[in-house]
């Protein structure tokens, strides 16, 4: 019977990518996999008969994929940030209209929020929260390369304030204490709710914000360059 260094159970895309680590540092490894197919959620398959287009049915953005591992592992794969972060359609009791948030904060997003507000104090809170978040995850996300450090070791290298924001606090403090906006603070609890079923007063809530926010250091949701869609 043939030994190996290492067996990897699931081929999703982290049993992938640390199966070629080890591969890489001279391990044997053996992969196991119970599906037909390799990839797990990123999986793509040819959803509608007839058309001729591959399509993922879980992973549909790329947003914490460091680039350091699709260079160590040479992949040949290329993602593409988006212009639009977000937009979200209200009615303003006279006509409806929708406030839109770019990937790169600029004017026409500030314009927007103060459409919104009727005034430049939220658009302003908006910058201060997300340029101390980008602050945060420039020191957060390298660390998700290398063993693990304690709780401790991770506080003293941040902001102690954005700690208490991020941390500490529910969202549902922090976004009361920045934002005074519920439609801006719904926005932005977007990346604490995904696939959570949880609510802005529960911690939970906050390890998903963190974990949606810090992806290679900017927090930038990517796509595959290719066409695609949600």
């Amino acid at each position: 019977m043939k030994r190996y260094d290492a067996i990897v159970i699931g081929s999703g895309h982290n049993g992938l990518v640390a199966a070629c680590y080890l591969a890489k540092a001279g391990k044997s490894v053996l992969v196991l996999e119970k599906s037909a197919s390799l990839g797990g959620a990123t999986t793509s398959v040819k959803a509608f008969k007839g058309v001729d287009a591959k399509l993922s049915r879980y992973s549909y953005l790329v947003s914490l994929l460091p680039d350091q591992i699709v260079k160590d592992l040479s992949l040949d794969f290329e993602t593409i940030g988006r212009k639009v972060s977000s937009y979200t359609p209200y009615f303003d009791g006279e006509s409806d209209k929708g406030l839109l948030i770019n990937s790169e904060f600029d004017q026409e997003s500030r314009d927007s929020l103060s459409e919104l507000t009727e005034g430049d104090d939220e658009a302003i809170a908006w910058e201060s929260f997300y340029q101390s978040i980008k602050e945060f995850a420039e020191v957060v996300a390298p660390t998700m390369l290398k063993p693990v450090p304690t709780e401790t070791e991770i506080k003293e290298l941040v902001d102690p304030l954005t700690w208490v924001e991020l941390v500490e606090n529910t969202l549902a403090q922090s976004l009361n204490d920045n934002f005074f906006d519920d439609l801006v603070k719904g926005v932005v609890l977007t990346d604490g709710l995904i696939g959570t079923f949880t609510s802005a007063d529960d911690h939970l809530a906050n390890k998903c914000f963190i974990y949606h926010v810090i992806g290679n250091s900017s927090g930038q949701w990517r796509v595959p360059k290719v066409a695609w869609a949600f």
